[in-house]
């Protein structure tokens, strides 16, 4: 009941702050557009209830429309028992367990205001429903899977279609958790997850059959039900684009052919080598990362006060020897899409942490300072499952040589990090920025500074082993040739691979928090937004997103 009141409340004050949503329908109509004789795209919005997401993807929807391709939309319409839009803060896990439909109320403020939205303005929106009968969805929901074991669930597969990786995925993002065994209900909600990749698989592969698609462009591209649709594209070889918001105000990142996580990980680094590196760029990047310790720059942060950078106070305070070698660690949300990467040794990050922590008890000689990551606790969805307690559940008391710093200490994690001579990381993007701070990084998991030839990429527990045995590393601050090719890969990142949209207006202290300038069709109609031409471009000729121009930066 406390869940409810608290989401109806959310609900409510979003409504009341903000006109919620830009007039699509008046916008569309004012183009008049004509002889859509080109590609045909779909946008998998999906889970119409995530309202920033409409606004990008009508803006996209308009671009691509006025370059004369046809535009339809894809939404979940109910019948799932599991997906994006549930968490375990707004749905008990009984519920989800026990009811045929247990996210009716959740679907209600997802679908209606969606399709309203969408199919108000004169688009074409594909439902889930169109494309699997209700008794085909009946009859996934009256099978029983207890019989097969979570990592039975978990590997299971259709054709290509990894239909218990989105499941699992989906379950672990509900309980914002690094695995399932520690809940009692675990393996329930996994199922419930499963069987609604098993509907949304249905639904994409006859969707794909009847119509035909020449890109498909969706948010983000993992959990269910969005993660199903990247996989059961490629299986009817139609290329892909996903998007996720960006750092810097006003930005967004695009990916082809796969979710960024995995993207950014493994892209060419031909795309990023042989940009010019002047001194106009090495300004530019430098002021940015300058400005990411406050975030003055940014509308993604983590900060709820401005930070303290007391730094030489702060580690005498806290019991740091400064005359002893001092080893960084910064910590990700630990559930954040735990999906399987190749670069993955470790069963999660949580092992991550163990070993190394087990590693600095026996060698005293050494010191660890662990900066749990902010996000933690400052995110929209914060963690149920959080570093500090993990740690004190296996660790009664700490030796005097490790050092803890909790998320919603107000410390300034590059002025920590700064002080220590080598960085361990396994996800997190402060690798990318410190690299090019001159820091030594070690990279343990999945993180975009892996395989860019910046940091020391681990690849086995007996290599994480010999490095840690070795530290502290001789050549402290990295080469000079090295600490330039960080910077030109973090403006890359930042620049780059984060475009700005000028077609956007921010909405401060409103929801969602930002939507579609008034003046849309001239900014299209002239071609003023170089950074959204870049986008629909890219998203029509299937090239990689990646914005060549600073015009509007």
């Amino acid at each position: 009941m406390i869940n409810f009141i608290r989401n109806f409340l959310k609900d409510f004050y979003h409504y009341v702050k903000g006109n919620r949503l830009p007039d699509l329908k008046k916008i569309r109509k004012s183009f008049n557009f004509k002889n859509k004789n080109n590609k045909n795209i779909l946008i998998a919005t999906s889970a119409g209830g995530l309202k920033s997401q409409l606004v990008l993807e009508s803006l996209v929807a308009l671009g691509v429309e006025d370059k004369d391709c046809n535009v339809e939309f894809y939404l979940c319409d109910g019948n799932l028992k599991g997906c994006i839009m549930a968490t375990h803060e707004n749905i008990m896990e009984k519920k989800i367990i026990n009811e045929t439909n247990p996210l009716k109320n959740i679907c209600d403020r997802c679908f209606k205001p969606a399709y309203k939205y969408l199919n108000g303005a004169g688009y074409k929106v594909n439902k889930l429903s169109d494309y699997v009968s209700e008794e085909e969805i009946n009859e996934i929901l009256e099978n029983d899977y207890s019989d097969l074991s979570i990592k039975e669930l978990k590997d299971f597969r259709s054709d290509s279609v990894k239909i218990g990786e989105h499941a699992y995925s989906g379950a672990l993002r509900y309980y914002a958790k690094t695995d399932l065994n520690s809940e009692k209900n675990g393996k329930n909600i996994l199922i419930s997850y499963f069987k609604s990749s098993l509907i949304v698989n249905k639904s994409i592969n006859r969707l794909f059959e009847k119509k035909k698609y020449d890109e498909i462009f969706l948010n983000h591209g993992i959990y269910v039900p969005q993660g199903l649709i990247i996989d059961v594209a490629k299986k009817y070889n139609i290329k892909t684009s996903t998007w996720c918001p960006g750092y810097r105000k006003k930005t967004f990142s695009f990916t082809r052919g796969d979710t960024y996580h995995r993207s950014l990980i493994y892209e060419n680094n031909d795309n990023w080598e042989k940009i010019n590196f002047n001194s106009s760029i090495n300004t530019k990047i430098e002021n940015y990362l300058n400005s990411r310790q406050l975030g003055t720059n940014d509308w993604i942060h983590f900060y709820k006060s401005k930070p303290n950078f007391k730094i030489d106070e702060y580690l005498k305070k806290i019991g740091v020897n400064t005359s002893k070698p001092l080893i960084g660690l910064a910590t990700s949300v630990m559930w954040d899409a735990q999906i399987d990467f190749p670069s993955n040794f470790f069963k999660n990050s949580l092992e991550w942490i163990f070993e190394t922590i087990d590693f600095f008890i026996k060698n005293s000689h050494l010191q660890l300072i662990i900066r749990i990551s902010p996000a933690e606790v400052n995110e929209v969805k914060p963690a149920k499952q959080k570093v500090y307690d993990e740690i004190k559940k296996k660790y009664i008391n700490l030796p005097k040589n490790i050092f803890i710093i909790m998320p919603h200490d107000t410390i300034s994690s590059y002025a920590i990090l700064n002080k220590c001579e080598n960085i361990i990381i396994y996800g997190s993007r402060i690798g990318i920025e410190l690299a090019a701070m001159g820091k030594n990084v070690i990279v343990c998991g999945e993180g975009f500074l892996r395989n860019k030839n910046i940091a020391k990429d681990i690849s086995s527990k007996k290599q994480y082993l010999n490095i840690l045995n070795s530290l502290p590393l001789s050549d402290i601050q990295m080469p000079k040739e090295f600490q330039i090719r960080a910077k030109k890969y973090a403006y890359h990142f930042f620049f780059r691979r984060m475009i700005k949209i000028i077609s956007i207006e921010e909405k401060l202290n409103k929801w969602p928090n930002f939507t579609i300038s008034k003046n849309i069709k001239q900014i299209i109609s002239e071609k003023k937004d170089a950074g959204l031409n870049c986008v629909v471009n890219s998203l029509i000729e299937g090239k990689d997103y990646i914005f060549e121009q600073e015009k509007n930066d």
